[in-house]
């Protein structure tokens, strides 16, 4: 039920972002190996974009708490080869923000046993996005990028006890946000434009 008000907080503030900004080129969803996010499009030149997703973000889902993520991203239009007819082709790149409270795997040593657990925290993380995009002659729009996320995480320090169900609290620690390799794995974007 939360994940539901959550999702329907994000949609009101693109919704918000977008009647502030003026009309979208595209809005839409984007589904990949780390979540489902709410897509926001914005060209401010002919070869020039801004991207706003907002999400939630599952993580290694081990524990099965999925966790948001907000990133930005401002794309330059690198090439438009004609491969077809009918549609507009893009290749596009650009760097990225992103923050959250998501899950990832914290390094912790337990006398002689060193375990990795999968625990929820706040991230900040650089990013760089690579994309391929075609945009058919009516108004969908189709994606497909990568985008690996480079930055920390910062958990809460509260860990259970997988036998007993006690909850261990430990002090909070930071590390590397290895959650953010698996954007790694190619993403497919569905987008109406306008």
């Amino acid at each position: 039920m939360n994940h539901k008000r959550l999702l329907l907080a994000l949609a009101a503030i693109i919704v918000s972002a977008v009647a502030a900004f003026g009309q979208p080129r595209a809005v839409g969803m984007r589904i990949g190996a780390t979540g489902l996010d709410v897509s926001y499009l914005h060209s401010f030149a002919p070869k020039q974009f801004l991207e706003a997703d907002l999400g939630l973000d599952f993580g290694y889902n081990v524990n099965g708490k999925a966790g948001f993520r907000a990133a930005a991203f401002y794309n330059f239009v690198w090439a438009t080869p004609a491969w077809t007819s009918r549609g507009d082709w893009a290749l596009y790149a650009g760097p990225g923000l992103a923050l959250g409270y998501v899950n990832d795997i914290m390094p912790y040593d337990f006398g002689e046993d060193k375990i990795g657990i999968c625990d929820n925290g706040f991230m900040v993380a650089l990013s760089a996005q690579v994309g391929l995009e075609y945009s058919f002659w009516f108004p969908l729009q189709l994606a497909i990028d990568i985008r690996p996320y480079f930055g920390l995480h910062v958990n809460d320090g509260r860990i259970i006890d997988p036998e007993t169900k006690n909850v261990i609290y430990r002090d909070a620690k930071t590390g590397f946000y290895d959650n953010g390799l698996l954007g790694f794995a190619p993403t497919l974007s569905v987008r109406y434009t306008f």
